[in-house]
C-alpha cells in the first residue's frame, strides 16, 4: 500500500475512518505486532436520524478496510444482499488484483453469484441442512498486517444498520490467526462447484 494514497484516502474519511485510518499507517509503517488495532463499531442510538449517520459512517469504515486489501479478502457470512459491499467486492478484484473468496450458506437469491464469477471471485455456497452463523471478513489474513471485521456487514447505503449492533474491526495476530483457521476449515469443508452446475450445493 502506498503511503501517498493512503494519506488522500484518510483526508477523505469521516473522523472515524480518519483515526482507524492513521492508526493502521502507523502499524503498516512500523510492522510492529504490538499494535494491534482494535476497534468497536457501535450502531443505534435514540434519535433517527444520527442512527442512520452512525450505520453509514459504520459501513464505510468496513469498506474502507476492504477497499485497502493488498493480497487477498475472504468473507464467511450466512447471506449477501448487500449492493454496496457486493460492489466493494468486485472492485476490490479488479482494482487491487487481490485473492477474493466467499463462503455463504444456500439461498434463493443467486443474482450477486453471477456477478462474483464473471469477475474472477470464487464462491462457495454452505448446504441447506448446515447452518452457516460465522459473520467475518478477513482482509489480507494471510499477511503480517491482517485486520479482521466480525459481526453486522451484510449492510446497504439503502439499508442502513439501525439495530443496536456492533462490528469488531482487529488486527489482534491471535485472532486472526483463529479467523482465518475457521475460514481454510470452512472453504475446505465445501466441494467445488462445477461450471455447468446451477443447483444449491
Amino acid at each position: 500500500m502506498n503511503l501517498s494514497a493512503w494519506k488522500s484516502a484518510l483526508s477523505n474519511g469521516g473522523s472515524l475512518i480518519y483515526e482507524l485510518g492513521l492508526k493502521m499507517l502507523r502499524i503498516r509503517r512500523n510492522n510492529q505486532c504490538d499494535s494491534a488495532i482494535n476497534e468497536i463499531l457501535l450502531y443505534g442510538a435514540e434519535n433517527q436520524e444520527h442512527q442512520k449517520q452512525i450505520g453509514l459512517n459504520n459501513l464505510l469504515c468496513i469498506y474502507y478496510v476492504i477497499l485497502h486489501a493488498s493480497s487477498s479478502v475472504d468473507v464467511c457470512v450466512p447471506s449477501l444482499t448487500s449492493d454496496t459491499l457486493t460492489k466493494c467486492l468486485i472492485s476490490v478484484r479488479q482494482k487491487n488484483k487481490v485473492s477474493v473468496r466467499i463462503v455463504i450458506h444456500s439461498s434463493e437469491d443467486f443474482h450477486n453469484l453471477q456477478l462474483f464469477a464473471q469477475n474472477g471471485i470464487e464462491v462457495k455456497v454452505m448446504r441447506p441442512a448446515v447452518r452457516l452463523a460465522h459473520e467475518f471478513v478477513l482482509v489480507d489474513g494471510r499477511a503480517g498486517d491482517a485486520v479482521a471485521a466480525l459481526g453486522a456487514l451484510d449492510y446497504d447505503t439503502a439499508r442502513l444498520n439501525c439495530n443496536r449492533d456492533a462490528t469488531l474491526l482487529s488486527s489482534d495476530p491471535a485472532l486472526i490467526t483463529a479467523l482465518n483457521r475457521e475460514f481454510e476449515r470452512v472453504w475446505n469443508s465445501i466441494p467445488e462447484l462445477t461450471p455447468t452446475k446451477t443447483d444449491q450445493v
